[in-house]
C-alpha cells in the first residue's frame, strides 16, 4: 500500500535527524516532512477510488450472476435482487468512507503531533540562540560594534 511507503519515508527522515546534544529531541528538515504530510492527505483522499472499485468489481460480479439466474427467476425475483445487491452497495461504500474519514483524522491527528513537537523544538532552539547573543553582547567589550 502506498501510505505504508509513506509513513517509511516519514519514519526515515526522523531517524535520520539530527539529535539534540542531552535532550530527546531531534531537527529533521521541515519541508520534507510537510512533503511527506500532503502526499499521504493525496493518498487518503484518494481512497475513496478503492471503494468505487470493489463496487464496480461487485457490480460486474452481480451482473454475471443476475444473467444466470435470469431464466429461473421472475421480473419481481430480479427487482429484488437488485435491490439487494445496490443495499449492499451502498452499504460498502459507507463503510469505505467512514474508514477514510477516520484515516485522514488519523493522519491529521498525527501530522498536528509531529508539528507541533516540531514548533516546540524550534522555539526552545530560538530561546537558546537569543540567550547566546544576550550573553555574548552582555560580555563584549563597550567599545566594540556588532
Amino acid at each position: 500500500m502506498e501510505i505504508l511507503g509513506l509513513l517509511d519515508t516519514l519514519e526515515s527522515i526522523v531517524l535520520d535527524g539530527t539529535k539534540i546534544p542531552f535532550t530527546k529531541k531531534l531537527i529533521v528538515d521541515e519541508e520534507k516532512v510537510l512533503n511527506i504530510i500532503d502526499k499521504v492527505r493525496l493518498v487518503v483522499q484518494g481512497g475513496g477510488g478503492f471503494a468505487k472499485e470493489a463496487l464496480a468489481s461487485r457490480a460486474v460480479k452481480s451482473e454475471t450472476r443476475e444473467s444466470k439466474e435470469d431464466a429461473n427467476f421472475s421480473a419481481t425475483a430480479e427487482l429484488e435482487g437488485k435491490t439487494r445487491e445496490e443495499a449492499k452497495a451502498v452499504e460498502v461504500l459507507q463503510q469505505a468512507y467512514q474508514m477514510a474519514k477516520e484515516i485522514r483524522e488519523g493522519a491529521d491527528k498525527y501530522a498536528d503531533e509531529i508539528l507541533a513537537n516540531l514548533e516546540a523544538t524550534s522555539t526552545r532552539i530560538l530561546r537558546t540562540i537569543k540567550a547566546g547573543r544576550d550573553r555574548l553582547d552582555k560580555t563584549a567589550p563597550a567599545g566594540e560594534n556588532k
